[in-house]
């Protein structure tokens, strides 16, 4: 009995002494006292966010009953796999690294995970392949594997099972190096007290088998190793690195036990780099500092590393020229090229393309190259193809040959053509057999201006492609099929043009003190902001000896010899490009013009530059179109004809203008981005200065001038018979050309002939008031008849009226009457006192009397004209109408309302029935009817007729006489919005307008307002009319009277 007791006390005593020797040993299974880092791979460095291919993995597989947390570092320091290694790498190895933890379950002591190393080799591929290769690009990674100890082995056993899994073929490819740091390949000597120890805790849930597999010279370990030579035998490089110093097992005071971890003979085998370490078995692994040790390890690492990374970074680029020293950021254009080519095209035969294009001369070479430098570690291969003619491609695909190192018969290249040469045909293989592993490339295909000879057959395909196309084709994006996107570059900005300029100069001035600026500024708005042209600017300041003065000397040798500047060679060299502005465009124009010979572009383009600002609307050319075979003959002789390639431009169907040929031949010049299209009331097209300054040098010899002032006078004479579109005047007359007497003799007009050319353009002036223009050429009119037909022919007797007529608007009452005065007499004298022209001459001295308020002699001199209408031309005729129109209006001013009202109605009964009732004269007429009813005070039916024959200024002042301010204002607003949109600001009938809506705004208190539109008018009236017209003289005592006297307006 005693015997059973005492075994039960032995035995309850070793349970507890058990438990108290093993309560210390800690599970997996509590929290806090399972490792920090997730079980897998865990990145361990933040040298690279993007897995880009053909990059570095470096992964480090922690031994028995460890984990990533202790490991990699002493106890209390610091992990230098995470903190010492990621800033000993390169900087420019760092975006191809990363850097992983490996954490597995190995904890063998207590609720140990029932696992062999044949599945920790599997579970340690499953992890690769699931976390960190799982695309395309990942997998052709090149893989590091650093193994501690056991860790080592499990490394083996996964580099066998990847060799023989096609599953993880890539990973068995890609691994180039394997570092064991203390591996035990034989086993270890501690195994045995490892195992015994295993097979104590087995109550707590140990795992005796992974110790047994380490045991010295076990069979299981030798066919490891064996399997392992055999499955990587000459594919990666293997470094052991074995402790030098015993570990220390127990120390008991001065007493201590060591032993060899793994020794030598286990942690090395031959035929592989085997390096000794000062250290113990845990010193391989732990180091607090960038200690000796540690130095020798990362240097082993750097070694391998640096190959990898180097043959990743050699990189081939393919670009023979660069951005220039000076050139200038544009940032906008830079951020949309960037953009664009971001974007993909699934169905194309390249995934990113993109055209530059624009004007020749605005930079598009240059900007492609900024992209190229800016991006040059995104693509590999970078390529550059001159496609400006087919023996520049020729030349730039052997070239990209060699880069590529491809092999190529050169003797088969003699004579094939483009597409058949065996070069081209190399190269653009290559790029289409990029898969989806191999990095992107990119082929800029510049200068790709004349597409015809086939340049879209070379063009790279592949889908691991980007094109960029350089072009002055607005058109070039058809050259990629399926999808291009496309970014036009036009002229700089003027900061962007400042800043180009001056990079040229050689200051050493902060800041640029202002006239330096601001002369940069004038030689930028000079050239048209055109960057080649800007560029060659600063080439030619930036070469004078005087920086300071070379600005403002630049704009006085532009002043007097543009020409000489613009066709200068001499700075050529200094400029980003081998063009100046003289040659820029002429590819492009011979291109167009050999390949549109029927349409003649290039000749359309400099008939366009002659006209003003290089804005011409298609307005004028159908106008020119119906009177420009009349005018011609008027202008010269019946024999006279247009050029065929002109004719065609303004040709006339019978009925109207034919503008196909016109239309085709324009299209094509805004094709290659020469003309633009401009939108709005009038559409038309525009040139860029500089392109009509080079137009205007095309094929000197033409009669140039004489056909512009053909079309010009054709299209003059056709508006003053279309009275309906009158708002087009303001911009048909800035179209008109020098018309002095030496100019048109150089055109080759007889002086017979040169009235009808003053004549015809005079009328436009004289109908768009610009009578200061208008009267210098009626002027010329009637002294030119005067001389060769005599004072009394009936020609000159018509251009002395037509002048009265323009004095007579200017409010020059002495002038014009005296001009009538004599024009009355001598149609009396040699037409008769009833001819229709002698009429018009009384009508016409009747109005200027009428100016003046001198109302009896007008009244008198239209009596007669109106009862010789009636009995020479009949009741009804428009020009008795007119005579009694005239009649009635001096009878208003005089007050006679009875007698002007039935004379009104009469005009206004017979227009109705003879014109229709929305005749633009019968609602004249019922304008003055009504105006005449309002002076009468009867304002209801004044309002009702005017709402009728809706001439709102009359309406207005109908509203206006009641002290309707309100709805005055709101009509007055109308008019004067309408006639500044249709006759342009500047038109005495908007000065009108003006004028009277600051009389409303005074009757409203609205006094400031009032002085300020008030003000505007005069100064308008003063340079338009002249400061003695009546108009002028009103508005100036208007607004003295109301500034009450604070000051007057001077002259």
């Amino acid at each position: 009995m005693w015997t059973a007791l005492s075994l039960c006390i032995l035995i309850a005593s070793a349970a507890v002494l058990y438990d108290q020797l093993t309560k210390r040993i800690p599970s997996r299974l509590r929290a806090e006292e399972a490792p920090r880092s997730a079980f897998g791979l865990v990145r361990a460095d933040k040298l690279s966010s993007h897995a880009s291919a053909h990059g570095i993995d470096i992964i480090f597989v922690h031994g028995l009953g460890s984990n990533p947390d202790t490991t990699w570092r002493p106890r209390d320091g610091q992990c230098w796999v995470s903190d010492f290694l990621p800033q000993d790498i390169p900087a420019s190895f760092h975006k191809d690294i990363r850097i992983f933890f490996y954490n597995y379950d190995s904890y063998w002591k207590r609720d140990a995970v029932q696992a062999r190393l044949w599945s920790l080799g599997k579970s340690l591929l499953d992890r690769i392949t699931s976390q960190i290769r799982g695309t395309a690009e990942e997998q052709t990674r090149h893989l590091v594997f650093v193994g501690h100890s056991y860790g080592g082995l499990v490394i083996k056993r996964a580099l066998i099972q990847a060799s023989t899994n096609p599953s993880f073929a890539d990973i068995a490819d890609y691994t180039r190096t394997v570092f064991f740091l203390g591996t035990p390949h034989r086993g270890s000597s501690f195994s045995t007290w490892g195992s015994i120890a295993a097979r104590a805790l087995q109550p707590l849930g140990s795992n005796p088998s992974l110790l047994q597999e380490v045991a010295y010279d076990s069979l299981p370990l030798r066919d490891l190793h064996e399997e392992f030579e055999n499955a990587v035998r000459d594919k990666l490089r293997v470094i052991n690195f074995y402790e030098q110093r015993k570990t220390r097992v127990l120390k008991v005071w001065f007493i201590q036990w060591e032993e060899w971890c793994v020794p030598e003979q286990s942690a090395t085998y031959s035929k592989v780099d085997n390096i000794g370490l000062p250290v113990d078995h845990y010193g391989l692994n732990k180091f607090g500092s960038r200690d000796d040790n540690y130095g020798v390890i990362f240097q082993k690492l750097l070694e391998t590393i640096r190959p990898i990374a180097s043959q990743k970074r050699r990189r081939i680029y393919s670009v023979p020229i660069d951005t220039v020293e000076s050139y200038t950021e544009r940032h906008g254009l830079s951020a949309a090229v960037d953009e664009k080519l971001r974007v993909p095209h699934q169905k194309a035969s390249v995934p990113h393309a993109l055209t530059i294009y624009g004007l020749g001369g605005t930079g598009k070479t240059q900007l492609a190259l900024k992209y190229v430098e800016d991006h040059q570690d995104d693509y590999n291969p970078i390529l550059w193809i001159d496609a400006k003619d087919e023996d520049s491609v020729r030349s730039s695909f052997e070239r990209c040959a060699s880069e590529l190192q491809l092999s190529v018969d050169r003797t088969q290249t003699q004579g094939s053509s483009l597409v058949d040469s065996p070069t081209v045909q190399a190269v653009l293989r290559w790029l289409y057999s990029r898969k989806d592993t191999n990095e992107a490339w990119l082929v800029i295909i510049d200068n790709a201006d004349d597409v015809s000879w086939g340049i879209k057959k070379v063009l790279p395909k592949g889908q691991r492609g980007s094109v960029i196309i350089t072009s002055q084709d607005s058109q070039s994006q058809k050259l990629v099929d399926g999808g291009c996107e496309e970014v036009r570059v036009d002229i700089m900005e003027l900061l962007e043009a400042r800043m180009l300029l001056l990079r040229h100069l050689r200051l050493d001035l902060e800041p640029v003190p202002q006239d330096i600026q601001e002369d940069c500024d004038k030689i930028a708005e000079r050239l048209g902001y055109l960057a080649l042209a800007i560029d060659l600017a600063g080439a030619y300041i930036g070469n004078e000896p005087d920086q300071r003065q070379a600005p403002r000397q630049y704009l006085a040798d532009y002043a007097r010899h543009r020409d000489d500047l613009l066709q200068s060679e001499h700075n050529r060299g200094l400029s980003a490009s081998d063009k100046t502005v003289w040659t820029v465009w002429d590819t492009t124009l011979e291109k167009i013009e050999r390949r549109h010979a029927d349409l003649r572009p290039g000749w359309l383009l400099a008939f366009l530059a002659r006209f003003s600002d290089g804005v011409v609307q298609d307005e004028l050319f159908r106008l020119a179109s119906l009177s420009i075979s009349s005018v011609t003959r008027e202008m010269y002789d019946e024999t006279a004809e247009l050029p065929e390639w002109l004719a065609k431009v303004l040709a006339f169907d019978g009925k109207e203008w034919d503008d196909f040929c016109y239309r085709q031949s324009r299209n094509v010049l805004i094709r290659y981005n020469l003309l633009q299209r401009t939108h709005g009331d009038w559409d038309g097209v525009r040139m860029h200065g500089l392109v009509q300054w080079r137009a205007t040098k095309f094929e000197q010899a033409m009669p140039w001038d004489r056909w512009h002032l053909m079309a010009t006078t054709a299209a003059c004479a056709q508006l003053s018979e279309e009275m309906a579109r009158p708002q087009f005047r303001r911009h048909m007359v800035t179209h008109i050309p020098d018309l002095s007497w030496e100019c048109l003799t150089r055109l080759g007009i007889d002086e017979a002939r040169m009235p009808f050319v003053w004549g015809t353009v005079g009328s436009a002036y004289f109908d768009e008031g610009r009578w200061k223009e208008a009267e210098e050429l009626e002027v010329q009119v009637m002294e030119t008849r005067k001389r060769m037909l005599g004072e009394e022919h009936p020609d000159t007797l018509s251009s002395m009226a037509n002048l009265a007529s323009t004095y007579r608007n200017q409010g020059r009452w002495k002038e014009a009457e005296e001009l009538e005065v004599r024009v009355m007499e001598m149609s009396v004298r040699v037409l008769g006192e009833e001819h229709p022209s002698t009429l018009t001459s009384m009508a016409n001295l009747a109005s200027t009397y009428r100016n003046q308020g001198r109302w009896k002699e007008a009244e008198e001199l239209e009596v007669r004209v109106m009862e010789m209408s009636v009995r020479v031309l009949g009741e009804e005729h428009p020009s008795t109408l007119n005579s009694m129109a005239n009649l009635a209006s001096t009878y208003r001013d005089q007050g006679r309302w009875k007698e002007a009202e039935e004379l009104e109605v009469q005009v206004m009964e017979t227009r109705k029935r003879m014109l229709g009732e929305e005749h633009p004269s019968t609602l004249i007429s019922m304008a003055n009817l009504a105006h005449t009813w309002t002076s009468q005070n009867r304002n209801e039916e004044a309002i009702l007729m005017m709402e009728k024959c809706f001439e709102l200024h009359n309406l207005a002042s109908t509203y206006w006489n009641q002290g309707r301010w309100k709805e005055a204002e709101e009509l007055e607003v109308q008019v004067m919005e309408t006639r500044k949109r249709m006759l342009g600001e500047e038109h005495p009938s908007t000065l009108i307008s003006m004028a009277n809506l600051a009389h409303t705004w005074t009757s409203q208190n609205r006094n400031e307002e009032a002085i300020l539109m008030m003000e505007k008018c005069f100064e308008l009236q003063r340079h338009i009319l002249g400061p003695d017209h009546p108009d002028t003289v009103s508005s100036r005592e208007a607004l003295n009277e109301w500034q009450r006297g604070d000051h007057e307006i001077g002259l």
